[in-house]
């Protein structure tokens, strides 16, 4: 046989080449050039791969025979370090840096096969350190976010918690990895809640809702549930992530919130909006069932001495006394309310005979009158009750709630401290009323309504930055009247529009005055019916006004008041609104909380102040209740990123408390009472 000799170093060359030029990562034989002290000042290139090339973008034919800085001038001196430290000895370094020049990250290892020379050999690490990066991001969103976050398998084993889960259910980590995702489950819902929550993950890969779960404590909990399928590249399910939000302080508020939109702040009984609805789901039930109703109307008398001589705190607890005699008074399916000030109504069902409405009213009188003993203070007090019976005396609530009002006054001129059925005399009251219409409708034409000015703080800084409009009647017979005493008479007459476009017109003809005198900018506050909005009265009547004084919106800032009622009104007041907001027109909700108040339609209308209503400045900072509803109502405010303004401030403890809660801005007593329109100008050019 032929004998064939062999050499192993061109093998070792061929193996050594192939083996540079396959390799992924990056290779450099680099030469250390010296500088006179015999220290490198560059490197020149003497061998690279493949992958040289391909990583930086360079041909090896623009590399090969030049240094490192002929190739990249903008080298960091990190590398060069490096380069150097390992040609003159030293041991093989390995380091990850980021190339600025270069604008990517690179894993680079230098070792020198003998002195003089390095063998770098590096990889492209941008891909991983962005992935770290994004890792890190989510690790700390994970660990710091106030959502619980619950990770589990695709058996539903909890493999991994957050501290937000541990905070809120009260678990410790160690305590639930492993555990089946059930565990927790209140026990409150039914398998049907849970089929659909199964349904949706297998069909769309998420669910989310509304679910009760159980803390360590063994306490049921509300939560807002996020869960999600995580699936592989084959479409396997891997993984559940459920995202767990405690909304306990959530429900609180709506609990305490529809509460006050159901009950009256002080007394617990219901409110104005529930005696409505209840009186006409009670005529409903009658007229089926051929059935009477009594609706009494119960003013007690001479309230407003009590609390003006013995104080407001006094005047409170004795209505809050009143309105628990009358719940120990009546059948507990009798609805009571309280509509206002000293004002109740009870509405009594299946009433077979007046007399029995007669027997309860003396009742009632007996009751109301007993003494009591209010903070040291032996009071006595009285009521006057007015009736109407259904179907007898009306037909309708509107009209049943009238006459029952109309009684009561009667009872009131008969003396006090007595009741009053409805009867055909009474109707005189309404030639009265159809009296001051006439009368009012000659204020109009002789002049006889004015304006008043009430100023509003800003709490920050204690500087005015609004006035409130308020509106006055100068009966030539009956003195001053404030609009309690005939608003109603003119929404009622179709007058309220024409009185409307006076106010506005009178309030821009005192902006410009103001604007004349002291070159500033006012905000003036006006109260508006749903009717005015309805109509677009005054967003006609704004546009008009200012238009004929030449005001601008540099020159006066409107600010329209509404009740909570517009919130219930249909989308032409809505669309109103809007319009006046697009004009410049800032929006108010006054007298907030003593109503009824659609959550839902606040937050999706142009509206930029809540006023907190009088009422509840009565016993602040005292009364834990309506410090509680105080709070609440400010919180509310500006978490819709509405300013607030408390009305009724009559002392510093108030103001010091609504500073404390954050409250924005108040009026009141405490400032200043309602002035003229001269006075009101005194008060600014002060």
């Amino acid at each position: 046989m032929p004998t064939h000799s062999f050499s192993p170093a061109p093998y070792r060359e061929s193996f050594h080449s192939k083996l540079l030029e396959s390799m992924a990562v990056g290779y450099a034989l680099q030469e250390a050039i010296l500088d006179e002290q015999g220290r490198p000042r560059d490197f020149r290139y003497l061998e690279v791969n493949a992958a040289f090339e391909q990583i930086l973008g360079l041909p090896r034919e623009q590399a090969l025979g030049r240094t490192v800085l002929e190739v990249f001038p903008k080298t960091e001196q990190h590398w060069m370090n490096i380069f150097s430290r390992v040609a003159m000895g030293g041991a093989p370094e390995r380091a990850e840096h980021f190339g600025i020049s270069l604008g990517r990250y690179f894993e680079v290892t230098a070792s020198s096969p003998e002195p003089g020379l390095v063998a770098v050999m590096f990889a492209d690490i941008t891909a991983r350190k962005k992935a770290e990066k994004k890792v890190k991001q989510a690790m700390t969103v994970f660990n710091n976010t106030m959502e619980a976050i619950l990770i589990a398998d695709s058996n539903h084993n909890i493999i991994e918690v957050n501290p937000a889960y541990t905070g809120i259910t009260g678990y410790t980590r160690d305590e639930v990895l492993g555990r089946h995702y059930r565990f927790h489950q209140s026990g409150l819902h039914d398998e049907s809640f849970y089929r659909e929550l199964w349904h949706s993950l297998k069909e769309y890969g998420h669910w989310q809702g509304e679910i009760r779960n159980r803390r360590k404590s063994g306490e049921i909990y509300p939560a807002w549930e996020n869960i999600s399928v995580v699936r592989d590249a084959t479409g396997k399910i891997t993984n559940y992530i459920a995202v767990i939000a405690d909304i306990s302080k959530l429900k609180e508020a709506e609990a305490q919130l529809s509460h006050l939109a159901h009950h009256d702040s002080l007394t617990g009984l219901f409110n104005r909006f529930v005696f409505t609805s209840g009186l006409e789901q009670a005529l409903e039930r009658a007229g089926r069932h051929q059935q009477k109703v009594a609706l009494l109307f119960l003013d007690l008398d001479r309230f407003k001495l009590i609390n003006d001589t013995l104080g407001h705190g006094v005047g409170d607890e004795l209505l809050c006394t009143i309105a628990q005699r009358l719940k120990e008074a009546v059948r507990s399916e009798d609805l009571i309310a309280r509509l206002g000030g000293d004002e109740f109504t009870i509405i009594l069902e299946e009433i077979s005979h007046p007399e029995d409405v007669a027997s309860l009213a003396r009742k009632l009188i007996d009751t109301i009158s007993a003494p009591m003993r209010l903070h040291e203070h032996h009071v006595v007090t009285s009521t006057s009750i007015g009736i109407s019976i259904f179907p007898d005396d009306a037909d309708n609530a509107s009209e049943l709630a009238r006459l029952a009002d109309s009684a009561m006054y009667r009872a009131k001129l008969r003396g006090r401290n007595t009741f009053e059925f409805y009867t055909s005399k009474l109707t005189d009251d309404a030639r009265d009323r159809l009296s001051l219409e006439c009368h009012l409708r000659r204020a109009l034409e002789f002049d006889e309504l004015l304006l008043y000015y009430q100023p509003q703080l800003d709490l920050t800084t204690g500087k005015l930055c609004g006035m409130e409009a308020l509106l006055r009647w100068q009966h030539p017979k009956l003195g001053l009247l404030s609009p309690d005493q005939f608003i109603r008479i003119a929404e009622e007459s179709g007058l309220i529009d024409s009185i409307g476009d006076w106010v506005i017109k009178r309030v821009c003809e005192q902006a410009a005055t103001w604007r004349d005198a002291y070159h500033s900018k006012l905000r003036i506050a006006v109260n508006v019916s749903t009717r005015e909005l309805m109509y677009n009265h005054t967003l006609d009547a704004i546009q008009r006004s200012m238009r004929e004084r030449g005001l601008g919106v540099d020159d006066v800032h409107f600010e329209l008041e509404i009740t909570e009622g517009v919130l219930q009104s249909g989308d032409e007041v809505i669309t109103a609104l809007k319009e006046l907001s697009a004009l410049g027109v800032g929006v108010a909700i006054d007298d907030f909380g003593t109503g009824y108040s659609s959550l839902n339609r606040l937050k999706d209308l142009p509206v930029d102040i809540l006023k907190l209503d009088r009422t509840f400045m009565a016993g602040l900072p005292g009364d834990a209740g309506n410090r509680a509803i105080t709070r609440a109502v400010i919180a509310l405010g500006h978490g819709l990123g509405l300013r607030v303004i408390a009305e009724g401030v009559e002392n510093r403890k108030q103001l010091r408390f609504l500073r404390e809660c954050g409250c924005d801005e108040a009026q009141g007593f405490l400032f200043s009472r309602p002035l003229p329109a001269a006075k009101a100008a005194r008060y600014l050019a002060q």
